[in-house]
């Protein structure tokens, strides 16, 4: 016999390679396509979030005629019928803000705390700015900025700083929203 014959090949042939190259393509393919859809469903979520929210305030409103908290002296009144203060068709105090929540969750069960908690891991506030009540985060830069640009395409005029969605990061109606990086503090218009 040989000794050529005797030694045993090692390593892999070019084709195992290319297979195995294959695969891990696959796999990363899979995982970018499944964050894309995770970032696309996020999007849907707080529109559909923001959508429930003013559907329970608009129903808050047309049992009781004013807007949720307007009016409330206290964190968490017994009744809407218990807001008895100066009503001024906004939502503009840290006690307005609370009673908001404890009426529609607590009170009136038109929201449950779930409808309140955000995609992003925070419970939604309500922050006055500009004559109007806007869906906020605390605490600042909390939402991706590419998330914000989608959900400003998707339901208002895709520009960061007019309409009814804003952020503190600029982008405009032609940017591309997915290349975008990094947190933006942005705010959802709700009512008057």
């Amino acid at each position: 016999m040989r000794t050529k014959d005797r030694v045993k090949r090692r390593g892999f042939t070019l084709i195992e390679l290319a297979i195995v190259l294959v695969i891990i393509g696959l796999i990363l393919g899979m995982v970018f396509k499944g964050r894309q859809l995770i970032d696309s469903a996020k999007v849907d979520n707080v529109i559909a979030q923001k959508n429930k929210i003013l559907a329970a305030v608009n129903t808050f409103y047309e049992r009781y005629g004013f807007y949720p908290g307007d009016g409330c002296t206290t964190s968490t009144p017994a009744s809407p019928y218990d807001c008895t203060g100066t009503k001024n068709g906004v939502v503009d105090s840290t006690t307005e803000n609370n009673a908001f929540w404890y009426l529609l969750i607590n009170v009136t069960h038109l929201l449950s705390q779930a409808d309140r908690d955000s995609v992003f891991g925070q419970p939604w506030n309500i922050y006055y700015k500009d004559g109007g009540d806007w869906l906020d985060l605390p605490g600042g830069a909390q939402i991706p900025t590419k998330l914000m640009c989608a959900i400003d395409k998707k339901i208002d005029d895709g520009e960061y700083n007019t309409g009814h969605v804003q952020a503190t990061v600029p982008y405009h109606k032609n940017t591309d929203c997915w290349s975008l990086s990094g947190n933006t503090d942005g705010w959802i218009y709700l009512f008057p």
